[in-house]
Formats: structure tokens, sequence, C-alpha cells
């Protein structure tokens, strides 16, 4: 397991264009085959925006850790750190000549069009996962709505689209909401 995990971490890091958001669609595809659900990838996500730090960074650690306790996690942390340490020098040293190349830019730029669509279906996910209980896809005959979840994301995204609100200030505002919920 732990040389599956290795790898399986190492083409994260490969592929992962778009950033940590855009990661996370892969890293919850790939780690469905050690048997994440997606309960549990809503709180790896939760994670991700409560610890500092590199959003794939966490999610691996995360993922090594709840299957490897923390070897695993130090394995998965460097898999997915070694592309950008291999990557990354060798986009500065050659970065003038990549930004004049029209094939590339056009290629980087359909890449961040598909980094959207990513970061779309994560949310997407968490939603099915947070508001309504689902597990997987298949599971919509089974939807039980949790009202009150689907509360605080509406509100979430209203305030945070309407007053351009610290999303720091919304994390620890739903985190507050969510309590007193559970209380009443």
């Amino acid at each position: 397991m732990l040389i599956a995990m290795f790898l399986t971490f190492l083409k994260i890091g490969f592929l992962g264009f778009g950033g940590g958001y855009a990661m996370l669609s892969l890293i919850y595809e790939e780690s469905q085959v050690f048997g994440m659900t997606a309960a549990q990838f809503a709180d790896l996500n939760v994670l991700d925006g409560l610890i500092p730090g590199p959003i794939a960074i966490n999610s691996a650690t995360y993922v090594g850790q709840m299957y490897g306790g923390y070897i695993m996690a130090l394995v998965t942390t460097l898999a997915v750190s070694i592309p950008s340490l291999v990557f990354v020098p060798i986009f500065m040293k050659y970065e003038q000549t990549i930004q004049e190349n029209r094939f590339l830019n056009s290629v980087l730029e359909h890449i961040k069009s598909a980094s959207v669509g990513l970061i779309f279906a994560v949310g997407f996910i968490l939603l099915l996962s947070s508001a309504f209980g689902i597990e997987s896809m298949n599971a919509w005959r089974n939807i039980e709505i949790n009202w009150k979840s689907l509360l605080i994301i509406f509100g979430v995204f209203t305030i945070h689209y309407k007053y351009d609100t610290n999303p720091i200030l919304l994390i620890v505002l739903a985190g507050i909401l969510g309590g007193i919920m559970h209380v009443f």
C-alpha cells in the first residue's frame, strides 16, 4: 500500500494543474480506490480550509495519515511535492520562452478552463455530501436534505458574494452557526 499511495500522489502532483482546489477533484477520485467516502472528503476539505499551508500538501498528508499513519502521511506529502520541486525550477529557467510561445499559452489557457470545471466538480461533491447526505452518485433515491447545512451554504455564499467578506470570518461564522443549529 505504501508504494501504491506514493505512486498515486506522485501522479496527482504531476497532473494537478490549476492549483490546490483543482487538484481536489483528482485527489478525491484517486483516493476512492483506497476507500475514501464523500463524507471523509468533505472533512478533508474542511481541514484544508482551517490548516495553514497549500491545499495539495494538506490533502496528501490527511489521506496518508488516514490510511497509514505518520509514515504514510510523510510518503504522500513527499510524493505530491516532488513534481513541483522538479518543474518549478525548469519553468523559472525558461519562463520568458514559455510566455512567448503561442501554442503553450493556448494550452495553459485551456488548462485554466479545465481547472475551473474541476473546482466546480469538487464544490458539487461537497454540496451533495453536506447538504443532502449523498455518499455516492448512485444514492439519489435516498436523499435526505439537511436544511440547516443548506441554509449555511447559501447564507455564506450570499454574504461572501454580496459583501466580499473575509473567508476566514465566514468559516468561523459557519462553524458557530452549525454549533448553534445542532443544539436546536
